[in-house]
């Protein structure tokens, strides 16, 4: 792997504040690459569990899965605090963001895989915790957790409020 450095380097964040933005953010975009080297990325809601980053998808296949299924390579971008701005005579965006590498692995365990889907839940939408348990039990078949081991993780930030 090539280790490009940052190209300004005093927006570059030190990996425990990259790992507080995935932390924090609301949608990833995973990426992929398809087997004639096409890049695919795709948006979905996550969580972090256990250093690693968790999301669900179907078990009925896709575009997404045959990729994992050839390749368990994939990049996880995560923006956040992103705001548009005009200041000295400058357009310019507010923002921090992370760019993650990392193997993709499919979660077998059955208790794991419901730990997942109840944070993805708590996360979301937890004012319908009393819900959940009955959402996961009438999906659970349907159901594919995936979790991203991170090999390498960088953070970004510019122009942010409060920092």
């Amino acid at each position: 792997m090539i280790d490009y450095p940052m190209r300004v380097t005093d927006r570059e964040l030190d990996e425990a504040e990259a790992r507080e933005i995935l932390d924090a953010g609301e949608f990833c975009v995973v990426s992929t690459v398809d087997s004639d080297g096409m890049p695919y990325g795709v948006p979905l809601s996550y969580v972090m569990m256990d250093g690693a980053l968790c999301f669900h998808t179907t078990n009925a296949g896709g575009h997404k899965l045959e990729n994992f299924a050839r390749d368990e390579r994939v990049c996880v971008t995560v923006a956040t605090e992103v705001e548009p701005c005009y200041e000295d005579d400058f357009f310019t965006t507010r923002f921090a963001s992370v760019v993650a590498r990392g193997r993709v692995r499919r979660v077998e365990d059955g208790a794991a895989m419901r730990k997942v889907l109840v944070a993805l839940c708590m996360k979301y939408l937890p004012e319908h915790k009393d819900k959940i348990g009955e959402g996961i039990a009438r999906e659970i078949n349907e159901t594919a957790i995936w979790a991203v081991d991170l090999d390498e993780v960088r953070g970004k930030g510019a122009r942010r409020l409060g920092r």
